[in-house]
């Protein structure tokens, strides 16, 4: 499955591969011998400059191949990181009145995303979205699969 997302601010536009199951594309980058990911899954980001795979949740991030990543000299660690699982985070951000390190603003989008995946299984064809207004653009009939109908005397 592929997203393609516009250019926002400053920001270039991206596109963002999704793979199910076991068999997802193996760079040609990492290895004979190493895993791309964990047992979990796997994230893989390409960019300008090379290569990066890391865990399915963004954990043990290395460059590949790792001669690369031996060369790269770690940045300082600027954005705070969250103690404990995101649950206790979320309470204590409750508490705290700060933000969470996945506040709903970008778990939210994230969700969104995930769901739309669903959403073109579904309907087996291509989307458009317009995230404002919460509806495909390209294939009404999809819609049904964004919002649902209740019974009477039923609502949220």
């Amino acid at each position: 499955m592929t997203y393609q997302f516009p250019a926002r601010e400053s920001l270039p536009p991206v596109k963002l591969t999704w793979y199910e199951g076991l068999r997802a594309p193996r760079p040609l980058e990492l290895e004979d011998g190493r895993r791309m990911g964990n047992v979990e899954g796997g994230s893989l980001f390409k960019g300008a400059k090379g290569k990066l795979v890391a865990g399915v949740y963004g954990e043990d991030p290395r460059l590949i191949p790792e001669s690369r990543m031996k060369e790269y000299k770690l940045p300082s660690k600027t954005i705070p990181r969250v103690e404990g699982s995101h649950e206790q985070d979320w309470v204590r951000a409750c508490k705290a009145g700060k933000r969470a390190g996945a506040d709903f603003e970008y778990s939210g989008l994230l969700t969104e995303i995930c769901l739309l995946g669903n959403v073109a299984k579904r309907v087996d064809a291509r989307i458009e979205w317009d995230g404002p207004n919460m509806k495909v653009t390209n294939l009404p009939e999809a819609n049904k699969y964004i919002r649902t109908t209740y019974r009477d005397g039923w609502k949220l």
